[in-house]
């Protein structure tokens, strides 16, 4: 059985790891990386790019039997994959690219997103030779960010500028509060119901007309979902959001021998790595099914816990809608990177 798996990420590691010593399953993993990525600390590298290493395993390291192709892909067909270097046929495929993090200004100039620890070593120089930073989004990257300027500097003036009227707005109330009084003692401003919609020489707009002065702009609002690679499939399997259609056993609409996981695909749920290891679970043991032509297993969305960093020794936890605050979730942050990588290695 030849299996193509597209993405190194959560989803697409976890699927080869646990497929990788299966002697009758022919693995390739296509990825522009050579390496694993905890991309949940990956903005802690910001004041540390030696941490990346830390938080980075080379594919090889626990892939023996699996085929890594290092390539940016061209096109996926129905019937093959085509990289930069080769075509490659399948007969199962997962796609697990994940999305993208764009930046809605004309000028980028200074202007930085979060997308990978490659990215947070470039804008690392110029992060902390600034003296004025704006945040750009207050969700989970835009507050972890905060947490770590607010934490790791004195001398910097932060802004946030957020579009709703509390952070982190998808948990918790008294996450979004606790995160708001932490980062306003740490002496960040907070700006909300406003988005910054131009940028020119360091001069930063908001909707409402209110002009920020920043060195640096950390942009974190928003992401998109880009499967410019697939070509030769119905318009049926794209939402009007460009995000893949699957059905409930997580395959690609109208294709059996397709699955997609982690970010990439159309589940209403929040797009985090643990969400992204649940459908690899899930797509490994479907795979099987099929082989054996046995039932499949339907994915079942379900909202975990979920740990957001203030620095090193503070964070929040929120299950639900409770919400822990304090060191206990710093320090359950610390672990749980740890935990991860260490099943890795």
């Amino acid at each position: 059985m030849k299996l193509v798996i597209l993405g190194g990420g959560f989803c697409g590691a976890l699927i080869a790891r646990k497929l990788d010593k299966r002697k009758e399953i022919e693995i390739t993993l296509i990825d522009k990386k050579t390496y694993f990525e905890y991309t949940p600390s990956i903005h802690k590298v910001i004041f540390d790019p030696c941490y990346l290493q830390k938080i980075t395993i080379p594919f090889s390291y626990f892939l023996k039997r699996s085929r890594i192709v290092k390539s940016s892909l061209l096109q996926v067909t129905p019937e093959f994959v085509e990289t930069e270097k080769e075509k490659i046929d399948f007969d199962y495929l997962v796609i697990s690219t994940g999305i993208e993090y764009p930046i809605f200004l004309e000028d980028k100039k200074n202007v930085f997103t979060l997308k990978s620890g490659i990215e947070a070593v470039k804008m690392s120089a110029k992060v902390l030779d600034a003296e004025r930073i704006l945040i750009i989004g207050g969700g989970l990257i835009g507050t972890e960010i905060a947490g770590e300027l607010a934490t790791k500097t004195e001398d910097k003036r932060v802004i946030i500028v957020h579009p709703h009227d509390r952070l982190i707005e998808r948990n918790p109330v008294k996450a979004s509060h606790y995160a708001q009084n932490f980062l306003e003692k740490s002496g960040v401003q907070i700006i909300f119901g406003e988005k910054v919609v131009d940028h020119k020489d360091g001069v930063f707009i908001t909707n409402k007309g209110r002009i920020i002065e920043a060195d640096v702009g950390i942009w974190c609002a928003g992401i998109r979902w880009n499967p410019f690679f697939m070509k030769g499939f119905p318009k049926s399997v794209f939402t009007d959001k460009n995000a893949l259609k699957v059905n409930k056993y997580l395959q690609l609409k109208g294709y059996s021998n397709i699955f997609v996981g982690g970010d990439i695909n159309s589940i209403p749920e929040e797009k985090t790595a643990q969400n992204a290891e649940q459908h690899a679970h899930l797509i490994v043991k479907n795979l099987e099914r099929l082989k054996k032509n046995r039932p499949l297993i339907a994915y079942k969305p379900r909202n975990g816990p979920l740990l957001i960093s203030l620095g090193d020794w503070t964070g929040i936890m929120t299950f639900r809608r409770l919400g822990i605050t304090g060191l206990f979730p710093g320090i359950l942050k610390w672990f749980v990177e740890w935990w991860v990588l260490r099943q890795y290695k």
